[in-house]
């Protein structure tokens, strides 16, 4: 028999329905495992874009900025201070203000003589906010992006380059190459470590060696690279690198690195590793100049407050004269404004550090270091598993 031919439409129908199923169904909007090393209890791995494009995303909660408890209080506040401003304006809705003028008029009158001044102020402020937020909000993608490929890519691309050379053209000696992997993974946790307060110059040697015995724990030193490590204590997830460069010297000294250019190009990879590690180091260190960071925060505020003011003054009279759908207006205008304001203001606050133990933006280290095990390995067995004529013409190292 003639095997089926699909047709034309079918392509179209699995696509529809895959699209369909990824924006509705009931699976998790994102992917959490255990965090292994300190922190959060657990951290975000993957998501599904989809579900943000359709309606699910308005039941799409964990991990996302609506579990801040930060953002839940501002918009506490917001909404008394809403309240505050409309009670006024309801209670004497009607009554004469005296000594304001030649002609006394009441609160009705003259607020309907100055909303419309009123609604400018309140828009000019809100397009200033968004503005400036949009500037603030791209610089801090930028830099939690380039922490992400520059630096922890950076990292995994100086040990998988490091180990494929090693392995290929210098030795297969399993604890050479274990000690590579090691020390790269380790460089990544003493990031997490360091920004969660474990590790730094004001941490005594015998707390840095008993929170380093995760490191021990799963692997990735021993009990005496620990204390070794403890003995300085400095910048150890950049210094540690150092011992990358003393693996390639003992190679170079016991015969094993024949050629200059090999060393040098070893070299250069461990530098890169090292660069890597800098570069998350500069940019967590280093933040957005504090000026521009307090100049936005009280503008966002001040915007905040004047909108939940005039809205709030809007919505009493609003309230008084019956106008139903005014007043739905202007309480979404306040809810949802702030919110995002607000909002954006603690994304960014949480992008400025991924590694400090947060769900949504923390990186997954443990992820990343397990990952990076096993692309190595998996670099090492198919140095180990070549094609048999390739393997004949080129026998691995010992």
């Amino acid at each position: 028999m003639a095997p089926k031919r699909s047709t034309a439409a079918t392509p179209l129908v699995d696509d529809m329905v895959s699209h369909t199923n990824k924006a509705y169904s009931l699976k998790p909007h994102a992917t959490f495992i255990k965090q292994e090393y300190g922190g959060c209890s657990e951290v975000m791995t993957d998501y599904e874009p989809l579900k943000f494009s359709s309606f699910r995303v308005l039941t799409s909660v964990k991990g996302t900025i609506l579990e801040n408890p930060v953002l839940l209080i501002e918009q506490a506040l917001i909404t008394i201070i809403f309240a505050m401003c409309a009670l006024p304006v309801y209670i004497y809705f009607n009554t004469k203000a005296e000594s304001v003028g030649a002609d006394d008029v009441s609160m009705r009158k003259w607020l309907d003589s100055q909303e419309t001044r009123m609604r400018e102020f309140a828009m000019i402020m809100t397009i200033l906010a968004s503005l400036l937020l949009s500037f603030y909000t791209g610089m801090s993608v930028s830099r939690w992006w380039v922490i992400r490929t520059a630096g922890v890519g950076g990292i995994k691309a100086a040990a998988m380059e490091l180990e494929m050379l090693v392995s290929q053209m210098v030795t297969q000696e399993p604890l050479v190459l274990e000690a590579i992997r090691r020390y790269a993974r380790a460089s990544l946790i003493l990031v997490f470590m360091w920004r969660q307060k474990k590790l730094g110059p004001n941490v005594p040697k015998d707390k840095a060696i008993e929170h380093c015995q995760v490191l021990v724990a799963h692997g990735l030193l021993s009990e005496g690279e620990v204390v070794q490590l403890a003995n300085w204590n400095h910048c150890l997830h950049e210094t540690i690198w150092a011992w990358q460069s003393a693996l390639v010297a003992m190679l170079h000294q016991e015969g094993k690195i024949r050629s200059d250019m090999l060393l040098k190009t070893l070299l250069e990879r461990v530098s890169d590793g090292r660069a890597a590690v800098q570069c998350i180091h500069t940019h967590l260190a280093v933040k957005i100049p504090m000026q521009y960071v307090h100049l936005l925060g009280l503008l966002v505020k001040l915007h905040n407050l004047v909108l939940c003011i005039i809205m709030g003054s809007l919505f009493g009279a609003a309230v008084r004269s019956g106008e139903i759908i005014i007043c739905a207006q202007l309480f979404g205008r306040t809810t949802i404004l702030p919110l995002l304001f607000n909002a954006i203001l603690l994304i960014n606050a949480e992008l400025s550090d991924p590694f400090d133990g947060s769900v949504s933006t923390d990186f997954p280290g443990g992820a990343y270091s397990n990952g990076l095990e096993a692309d190595a390995n998996a670099i090492i067995m198919a140095s180990q598993h070549q094609p048999d004529w390739m393997a004949r013409r080129n026998p691995l190292p010992v």
